[in-house]
């Protein structure tokens, strides 16, 4: 759903704090009278009083609960309702927003891998140009984060401008930016959709695209509008392995050429690329492997 519509609604709390995909306040935010505050806020403060008894505090640092901890601790005791009593939550609209928000921040399935030069190439994801995989998901979805390449070459991002939920996005568009120190760049949308959810791991602690990129650092689910003819103007398979292998090979060339570094045989890509060789240049970089700049 376009943010303008969404917008124009009475927005709960909830979502605007990237708790809930999508729900609007029944109560005119008088949250008091609200089961659904009261029962989120409840869950919320039963797993953090948990927490504080089992775990040492540490100076000056305050942490949320996990969203996904909070649904997998506490889902049946979310909401107290005729239907659970009856074992009808498959008919409960409350309880399906539930399980959908439970499936997305879930880590997804890792794709299979092939390494080339020490690179994770997915070969069962789906792969743009702009170094982007695409997961296909439930419901029509899907889920959408940077490869192994991209987190080599540029390294770890300090920030990540992640796009905001119903926000639209448009093929071969930047639709979020990675930035490190000074450094800014963007990365191009793989297809067109709308924005359900994004990675509040990333959001919170961007090295956690770096270290895990096809799993915990995922970016963001989408809804895409235009699934068939973007996904044909994608790589998949062995493709990926040729597509990833030739643009290793163009990165050695560059570091040979402008450096005179070579990789020893049998060797693999080193990790932080920029950080190692700042010469290169960062906006080269970018142009030639995220085609934004």
């Amino acid at each position: 759903m376009p943010e303008k519509i969404i917008e124009s609604k009475k927005r709960c709390i909830w979502m605007d704090a990237g708790v809930v995909q999508f729900k609007l306040c029944g109560s005119d935010f008088d949250c008091s009278s609200c089961e659904f505050d009261r029962a989120m806020t409840e869950s919320a403060t039963r797993l953090l009083a948990q927490r504080q008894r089992v775990e040492k505090p540490v100076a000056q640092q305050v942490k949320t609960v996990p969203w996904e901890n909070k649904m997998r601790q506490r889902f049946g005791e979310l909401r107290k309702c005729q239907f659970m009593k009856s074992n009808l939550c498959h008919k409960c609209s409350f309880d399906e927003l539930l399980e959908e928000q439970f499936d997305f921040f879930l880590a997804p399935e890792k794709p299979r891998v092939h390494e080339v030069f020490g690179i994770q190439v997915p070969i069962s994801n789906f792969l743009h140009r702009g170094h982007t995989w695409v997961a296909l998901e439930n419901a029509g979805r899907v889920r959408l984060g940077l490869d192994d390449f991209s987190h080599k070459v540029l390294g770890p991002a300090t920030k990540i401008n992640l796009p905001r939920t119903g926000e639209q996005i448009k093929a071969n568009e930047p639709f979020l930016a990675l930035g490190r120190q000074r450094n800014k760049a963007e990365v191009l949308a793989p297809l067109d959709g709308i924005i359900e959810a994004v990675n509040p791991k990333v959001r919170e602690r961007p090295q956690v695209a770096h270290d895990d990129p096809y799993g915990e650092g995922w970016l963001v689910i989408v809804t895409p509008s235009n699934l068939k003819v973007d996904l044909e103007k994608m790589l998949f398979g062995q493709c990926n392995i040729a597509w990833a292998e030739n643009e290793i090979n163009k990165l050695l060339g560059m570091l040979q050429t402008t450096l005179g570094v070579t990789l020893p045989s049998g060797g693999a890509l080193l990790d932080d690329v920029y950080g190692n060789y700042p010469q290169l240049g960062w906006k080269r970089l970018v142009h030639e492997f995220l085609h934004s700049a």
